[in-house]
């Protein structure tokens, strides 16, 4: 994906704080908005020098900087992507990282279950259209990694739906990666052991949120964590990851 040039920033320049610093909050504020998503390829070097009227050096300072911040990462030959929407998201991510995956699990747990309630209360039609469209896709999936990487997806789109910003910034920060089992694969991880002939309860989930009704989608939450827990104790020892 390729991003879109920033507004020339001369013009509008403030005294007595560098350039560079100006820049790089102005390129910050493209990764922020979402006009220059996670993996999307920043403008060249050239075309931002040109779009806002910096010099090469000044421009090239402000990239590294956000290089420096985690935000961005660049892949010689090939150009500069957007890494991550904050530097709130990049710590959070790395001390996500060096935690236990259990660990990582009880705040996916605080996360998803306040999310789903917020998500009843504010989600629309078209939030609750897309999130069954997104299970559509899921379903269709007949390999693990294509059906937990959609999966995933899925439970990042609830916690959007929350509509709220810092729990969104917070849950993009997790290794969500690291609380699913590594074990045979088993698609089943979508089956609730504990209501046989009851269906999906992420459907039952997307169900809860079109109904409105915060305390069906709390009780639904709940239940998709405990039974993550449950797949997960298969791989993980009492000291982390097997």
């Amino acid at each position: 994906m390729r991003s879109s040039l920033p507004p020339a920033l001369l013009a509008g320049a403030q005294r007595n704080v560098p350039l560079a610093v100006q820049i790089a909050d102005q390129l910050r504020g493209r990764i922020a908005s979402g006009d220059w998503p996670v993996g999307a390829r920043i403008p060249s070097e050239h075309e931002l020098t040109a779009a806002l009227g910096a010099s090469r050096n000044t421009v090239r300072e402000a990239v590294r900087g956000l290089v420096h911040a985690g935000l961005l990462q660049p892949r010689p030959g090939d150009g500069t992507y957007v890494l991550a929407t904050s530097e709130l998201e990049v710590a959070f991510r790395r001390r996500a990282r060096a935690e236990r995956a259990t660990h990582v699990l009880e705040v996916r747990e605080a996360l998803e279950i306040h999310a789903a309630r917020l998500a009843a209360v504010r989600a629309d039609d078209a939030v609750v259209a897309a999130l069954g469209a997104r299970l559509d896709e899921r379903d269709a999936q007949d390999d693990v990694d294509s059906f937990r990487e959609v999966d995933l997806r899925f439970h990042l789109e609830v916690v959007a739906a929350a509509r709220n910003p810092l729990l969104l910034e917070l849950y993009e920060g997790l290794d969500r990666r690291s609380t699913y089992p590594d074990d045979d694969g088993d698609l089943s991880m979508a089956v609730d052991p504990d209501a046989p002939g009851r269906g999906d309860p992420h459907r039952l989930l997307v169900a809860a949120i079109a109904d409105h009704d915060p305390a069906a989608a709390q009780e639904v939450a709940t239940r998709l964590i405990r039974h993550a827990r449950r797949m997960l104790h298969r791989t993980v020892t009492p000291e982390g990851r097997s």
